[in-house]
């Protein structure tokens, strides 16, 4: 057995990664305490959502907001949430307490999480630092406002982490919770999807090549089928709820009408890219994409060239500008189709950035790594991304959040130092994003007196 030596990096990186965590902990406190104080009133959407809750904690369930388009699962928890802290403190009326509603998100983000997170990389421990998996800005927005992003997060990854590893499956158990995500958003039934191809496909081991993976995927499945029963019976309740409901949209359906919106998956895969690039960017990463582009004798130029025409033609053809993205300038999006999608020449400008974006995260999720994404896998997770965020004409961040988080936890650093340096890029984000929601105010003319703010 060959002797292994602990090398200085092997004591140091616990040391640094705890007192990262510390810190992050801390900014959370700093930051929820300073919306307490600053942002009493709803923000946003918050006033549905908090409105709902406090209705169901009077028990009002016959009474829905129609202009809430999401499930009740987070009002159902909310209610479950205030009830057991009045049991235990002895208050009562906790609902009617934003902050106490709000403060279930956080639990959810800096406690739940991370329990989940652990679980999920039991086989490969340097897969990530999980402070910052919960860093991530997209939902580190949403630890301190009353939302349905955080915990359907946490439950799409707890359902995921039940089936990941070879060793450890519990594919009832993961579809039960996959149940209960679609009670936060009923469009993570494309996530229960992907998490049904992952146990599959975990399965499989060593094989030659597509063909035989795909005919090893058919055969597993077969022979699964009992323990597949659990998603079978998610997707066909979510058809009756279709069929009940007169579509996927629970209320607002003027404003919600599915169309179809293709430029939406090149808008994720830049914010993945974006907020990840501490993880792949590297020399070689550069290296083997310049190749992609102009190597194997010109048959990539000719590839690539398509490529390109494809996605100016999805640019010009795909684009919906939705009159929420002109008229609301609380979101980043605003500013960001303001000042550079609604530039002259931006069409043209973008296609390189969404062809080396996609190029990049089908390239990262496809590297030789332990806990890494097949072929197929990688498959129904571009196919998960389309089915949820493609029929949305909504220009939304929060809807990249699960891809953001399920790519990064199949991702690993390329160098020693990119989690310190991940750590370092996201939460500088946050802060900044921070700074920019308490310090720029500004009121609208149709609401004076109310004071407005930024977020994602």
């Amino acid at each position: 057995m060959p002797l292994i030596i602990p090398t200085r990096q092997t004591y140091l990186e616990p040391v640094i990664k705890y007192t990262c965590t510390l810190l992050f902990l801390i900014i959370c406190g700093q930051v929820f305490f300073k919306t307490k104080e600053l942002v009493a009133q709803p923000f946003v959407d918050e006033i549905f959502h908090l409105r709902q809750c406090q209705t169901y904690c009077a028990s009002r369930f016959d009474k829905w907001d129609n202009k809430i388009t999401t499930p009740p699962g987070l009002y159902l928890l909310g209610l479950v949430y205030a009830k057991s802290l009045e049991a235990v403190t002895g208050v009562y009326d906790l609902c009617r307490d934003y902050n106490v509603l709000r403060s279930l998100n956080l639990l959810g983000g800096i406690i739940v999480l991370p329990i989940v997170l652990r679980n999920f990389k039991r086989s490969n421990t340097r897969q990530y630092w999980t402070v910052n998996i919960i860093s991530q800005p997209l939902l580190f927005t949403y630890y301190f406002l009353f939302y349905t992003d955080v915990w359907s997060t946490i439950l799409v990854v707890m359902s995921l982490s039940l089936i990941n590893t070879r060793a450890h499956q519990w594919p009832i158990l993961s579809s039960i919770i996959g149940f209960a995500s679609l009670w936060m958003r009923q469009t993570n039934i494309a996530w229960v999807a992907f998490i049904a191809v992952v146990y599959i496909d975990r399965q499989i081991y060593r094989v030659q090549s597509i063909f035989d993976r795909v005919q090893s995927f058919i055969g597993r499945s077969l022979k699964n089928w009992s323990a597949l029963s659990g998603y079978a019976v998610n997707f066909i309740l979510f058809t009756a709820f279709l069929k009940y409901n007169g579509g996927i949209t629970f209320g607002d359906k003027e404003n919600h009408q599915i169309q179809l919106h293709l430029v939406q998956v090149f808008y994720c895969f830049t914010f993945i890219n974006f907020f990840t690039w501490p993880v792949w960017l590297n020399r070689s990463t550069m290296s083997k994409y310049i190749n992609f582009l102009i190597g194997n004798h010109g048959v990539n130029i000719i590839f690539n060239m398509a490529a390109f025409a494809g996605i100016k033609y999805i640019i010009d053809n795909y684009t919906i500008v939705h009159p929420f993205l002109l008229a609301d300038n609380r979101h980043y999006t605003f500013y960001i189709f303001k000042r550079l999608l609604s530039h002259k020449y931006s069409s043209v400008m973008a296609i390189p950035v969404y062809h080396f974006a996609s190029y990049n995260i089908v390239v990262s999720l496809a590297k030789s790594r332990k806990l890494n994404l097949s072929p197929i896998g990688i498959l129904a997770f571009i196919g998960a991304i389309v089915l949820t965020i493609v029929p949305s004409p909504l220009f939304e961040p929060r809807y990249y959040i699960i891809p953001l988080v399920v790519f990064r936890l199949y991702i690993a650093p390329n160098y020693p130092l990119a989690n310190l340096l991940e750590f370092m890029w996201l939460n500088l984000i946050n802060l900044i994003t921070s700074y920019i929601f308490f310090t720029h105010q500004f009121t609208w003319v149709s609401e004076p007196g109310v004071i407005q703010r930024i977020i994602w």
